[in-house]
Protein backbone atom coordinates (compact mmCIF):
# COMPACT_ATOMS: atom_id res chain seq x y z
CA UNK A 1 0.00 0.00 0.00
CA UNK A 2 1.27 3.21 -1.38
CA UNK A 3 -0.61 6.75 -0.52
CA UNK A 4 -3.71 4.69 -0.44
CA UNK A 5 -2.94 2.59 -4.02
CA UNK A 6 -2.20 -0.73 -3.61
CA UNK A 7 0.30 -1.28 -6.62
CA UNK A 8 -0.45 -5.15 -6.92
CA UNK A 9 -3.61 -7.36 -5.16
CA UNK A 10 -3.80 -10.11 -6.39
CA UNK A 11 -3.66 -10.62 -10.44
CA UNK A 12 -4.42 -6.50 -11.01
CA UNK A 13 -1.14 -4.52 -11.69
CA UNK A 14 -0.90 -0.66 -11.99
CA UNK A 15 1.60 0.64 -13.71
CA UNK A 16 2.15 3.56 -16.06
CA UNK A 17 0.41 3.83 -19.24
CA UNK A 18 1.72 4.99 -22.64
CA UNK A 19 0.91 8.59 -23.11
CA UNK A 20 2.32 9.05 -19.43
CA UNK A 21 5.49 7.31 -20.99
CA UNK A 22 5.28 9.59 -24.12
CA UNK A 23 4.56 13.20 -22.26
CA UNK A 24 7.71 12.18 -20.10
CA UNK A 25 9.79 11.47 -23.35
CA UNK A 26 8.50 14.50 -24.92
CA UNK A 27 9.43 16.87 -21.78
CA UNK A 28 12.91 15.39 -21.33
CA UNK A 29 13.51 16.27 -24.77
CA UNK A 30 12.54 19.78 -24.57
CA UNK A 31 14.54 19.67 -21.46
CA UNK A 32 17.55 18.74 -23.44
CA UNK A 33 16.58 21.20 -26.57
CA UNK A 34 16.98 24.18 -23.90
CA UNK A 35 20.25 22.83 -22.30
CA UNK A 36 22.21 21.80 -25.07
CA UNK A 37 23.30 24.80 -27.31
CA UNK A 38 23.76 26.98 -23.71
CA UNK A 39 26.40 23.90 -23.20
CA UNK A 40 28.20 25.04 -26.39
CA UNK A 41 29.82 27.91 -25.32
CA UNK A 42 30.68 26.84 -21.57
CA UNK A 43 33.73 24.98 -22.76
CA UNK A 44 35.09 27.87 -25.11
CA UNK A 45 34.50 30.28 -22.54
CA UNK A 46 36.46 27.71 -19.87
CA UNK A 47 40.00 27.72 -22.09
CA UNK A 48 39.34 31.00 -22.36
CA UNK A 49 39.93 31.07 -18.24
CA UNK A 50 42.45 28.44 -18.18
CA UNK A 51 44.86 30.64 -20.67
CA UNK A 52 44.42 33.41 -18.90
CA UNK A 53 44.97 31.50 -15.83
CA UNK A 54 47.93 30.46 -17.24
CA UNK A 55 49.62 33.72 -18.70
CA UNK A 56 48.68 34.86 -14.91
CA UNK A 57 50.85 32.27 -13.16
CA UNK A 58 53.68 32.93 -15.74
CA UNK A 59 53.90 36.42 -15.02
CA UNK A 60 53.56 35.92 -11.54
CA UNK A 61 56.62 33.39 -11.98
CA UNK A 62 58.82 36.04 -13.89
CA UNK A 63 57.65 38.57 -10.44
CA UNK A 64 59.05 36.41 -8.46
CA UNK A 65 61.82 35.81 -10.27
CA UNK A 66 62.26 39.33 -10.43
CA UNK A 67 62.10 39.95 -6.98
CA UNK A 68 64.78 37.16 -5.90
CA UNK A 69 66.88 37.35 -8.34
CA UNK A 70 67.22 40.07 -11.60
CA UNK A 71 64.65 41.44 -14.37
CA UNK A 72 64.12 39.12 -16.86
CA UNK A 73 64.80 42.06 -19.95
CA UNK A 74 64.26 40.85 -23.48
CA UNK A 75 62.61 42.69 -25.86
CA UNK A 76 59.64 40.31 -28.30
CA UNK A 77 60.39 39.15 -31.13
CA UNK A 78 56.82 38.41 -32.93
CA UNK A 79 58.71 35.91 -35.44
CA UNK A 80 60.25 33.57 -33.43
CA UNK A 81 59.05 32.15 -30.08
CA UNK A 82 62.83 31.76 -28.84
CA UNK A 83 62.69 34.70 -26.30
CA UNK A 84 59.67 32.55 -24.66
CA UNK A 85 61.22 29.22 -24.43
CA UNK A 86 64.39 30.97 -22.65
CA UNK A 87 62.20 32.74 -20.60
CA UNK A 88 60.51 29.46 -19.37
CA UNK A 89 63.80 27.65 -19.11
CA UNK A 90 64.90 30.30 -16.73
CA UNK A 91 62.01 29.83 -14.59
CA UNK A 92 62.13 26.20 -14.64
CA UNK A 93 65.92 25.94 -13.66
CA UNK A 94 67.24 25.08 -9.83
CA UNK A 95 70.76 24.77 -8.97
CA UNK A 96 70.97 21.32 -7.16
CA UNK A 97 74.27 22.34 -5.29
CA UNK A 98 73.09 25.79 -4.32
CA UNK A 99 69.41 26.11 -4.81
CA UNK A 100 68.14 29.67 -4.61
CA UNK A 101 64.70 30.40 -2.52
CA UNK A 102 61.63 29.88 -4.86
CA UNK A 103 63.34 28.04 -7.32
CA UNK A 104 62.16 26.68 -9.66
CA UNK A 105 59.92 29.49 -10.09
CA UNK A 106 57.94 27.04 -12.98
CA UNK A 107 56.85 23.54 -12.94
CA UNK A 108 60.21 21.66 -14.76
CA UNK A 109 57.61 18.91 -16.41
CA UNK A 110 56.06 21.61 -18.47
CA UNK A 111 57.39 21.43 -22.12
CA UNK A 112 55.53 23.99 -24.39
CA UNK A 113 55.79 23.93 -27.85
CA UNK A 114 55.78 26.96 -30.44
CA UNK A 115 52.98 27.34 -32.31
CA UNK A 116 51.97 30.20 -35.02
CA UNK A 117 48.42 28.60 -35.73
CA UNK A 118 45.46 30.67 -36.22
CA UNK A 119 43.62 27.90 -34.34
CA UNK A 120 45.70 27.54 -31.15
CA UNK A 121 45.71 29.96 -27.85
CA UNK A 122 49.16 30.76 -27.53
CA UNK A 123 51.28 32.44 -24.86
CA UNK A 124 53.24 35.89 -26.15
CA UNK A 125 56.24 37.54 -24.49
CA UNK A 126 55.47 41.31 -25.42
CA UNK A 127 58.96 42.45 -23.39
CA UNK A 128 57.51 43.22 -19.82
CA UNK A 129 55.01 40.37 -19.85
CA UNK A 130 53.82 37.26 -21.18
CA UNK A 131 50.01 38.28 -22.73
CA UNK A 132 47.50 35.73 -25.03
CA UNK A 133 47.02 35.39 -28.24
CA UNK A 134 43.78 34.71 -28.96
CA UNK A 135 42.21 32.50 -31.88
CA UNK A 136 41.99 34.00 -35.07
CA UNK A 137 45.18 36.54 -34.06
CA UNK A 138 48.22 36.67 -36.01
CA UNK A 139 51.49 36.09 -34.31
CA UNK A 140 54.53 33.40 -32.73
CA UNK A 141 54.23 32.10 -29.18
CA UNK A 142 53.59 29.35 -26.86
CA UNK A 143 50.68 26.99 -27.48
CA UNK A 144 48.32 26.26 -24.67
CA UNK A 145 47.22 22.57 -24.63
CA UNK A 146 44.17 21.63 -22.56
CA UNK A 147 45.19 17.60 -22.77
CA UNK A 148 48.11 17.78 -20.46
CA UNK A 149 50.39 16.56 -23.58
CA UNK A 150 53.05 19.19 -23.04
CA UNK A 151 53.67 17.78 -19.59
CA UNK A 152 56.11 14.76 -19.07
CA UNK A 153 59.80 14.30 -17.19
CA UNK A 154 61.65 17.43 -15.44
CA UNK A 155 63.66 19.37 -18.06
CA UNK A 156 67.65 18.07 -18.25
CA UNK A 157 69.09 21.35 -18.42
CA UNK A 158 72.53 21.62 -20.22
CA UNK A 159 75.56 22.19 -18.20
CA UNK A 160 76.22 25.42 -20.29
CA UNK A 161 72.67 26.46 -19.41
CA UNK A 162 72.60 30.16 -20.58
CA UNK A 163 69.54 32.34 -18.54
CA UNK A 164 67.32 34.04 -20.23
CA UNK A 165 67.12 38.58 -20.17
CA UNK A 166 70.82 38.73 -18.06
Amino acid sequence: MLNGKCFFDGNKISAFSVVELMIVVAMIGIITSIAVPQLGGVLSNSKEVLVKDFAENLNKAVKKHSQLNYDIKISSDDSIAGEEMSIVRTLQWRNADDPSPGAPFLRPDWHPVVSSALSDFRLQWNGNQFVVTWPGEVGVGLCVKFDGSDYGLNYKFPKDFVFAGR
